[in-house]
């Protein structure tokens, strides 16, 4: 094959698959149909807790759902994240079992960006965290039930690390398999902007709630202000 058809085949390739992602991306104004779960079934969930105030977050955000209900629970965290930890002890303690370990479990990442690294060491840690994250979100549980993503829902927030989760979340959508729905809740930091993460995850997800209406600006249909989560 000579390099002019191998050129056109990955462009073909390239465009085809741009093609899907746009064909299975939520609507922009949320209102996709949506089968509606039976009240009394169960519902599994994975948290990310993104670290210091994202984390505090994270747990107040948490800490009003029905345990018996979102079972079980993914606690997703970045390595020697001791906050973290503690708060999903507290979590687990308060509102669940933590004795009782087969209603959640621990999944640690690398961190894809440390505050204030360069940008090669952050391209070398950013691809450590995507493989990582590859195996255990999504190529594991292909593996071990193919029919069924890791988590019905994946409720994020914060830094980076939570962009590389809903790109490899997605590869099922792409694909055609069942996936999670993924909700994004905007820090409440954020007051009169998006932060980065927010803007990069926004088209992305099924759900992209933010805190205050003036985050989002005036002409954004995705964003959902339901008011203070926290």
């Amino acid at each position: 094959m000579s390099f002019f058809h191998l050129l056109t085949t990955l462009l073909a390739l390239l465009i085809s698959l741009l093609v899907r992602i746009y064909a299975v991306l939520p609507t922009k104004n949320g209102q996709q149909k949506v089968t509606k779960r039976n009240p009394k079934s169960t519902c599994s969930i994975a948290i990310f807790l993104g670290s210091g105030g994202h984390t505090s977050e994270m747990k107040s955000l948490v800490s009003t759902l029905s345990f018996e209900r979102y079972q079980p629970r993914k606690y997703i965290y970045c390595h020697n994240d001791g906050i973290s930890l503690r708060c999903i002890a507290s979590l687990e303690s308060e509102k669940g079992d933590i004795m009782n370990e087969s209603n959640y479990t621990l999944l640690a990442l690398p961190r894809a960006r440390k505050v204030a690294e360069p940008l090669l060491s952050t391209f070398i840690s950013a691809s450590k965290t995507i493989f990582v994250t590859f195996w255990y979100i999504f190529l594991l549980p292909l593996i071990k039930n193919p029919k069924e993503p890791f988590v019905d829902v994946l409720l994020i927030n914060g830094p980076g690390t939570c962009v590389v989760l809903v790109l490899v979340s997605y590869i099922r959508r792409i694909l055609g398999l069942k996936y999670t729905k993924i909700i994004y809740a905007e820090s409440f930091a954020r007051v009169k902007s998006l932060s980065l993460s927010g803007k990069l995850v926004k088209p992305f997800v099924d759900k992209f709630l933010v805190q205050w209406p003036e985050a989002a600006g005036v002409n954004d249909t995705k964003a959902e202000c339901i008011g203070w989560l926290v």
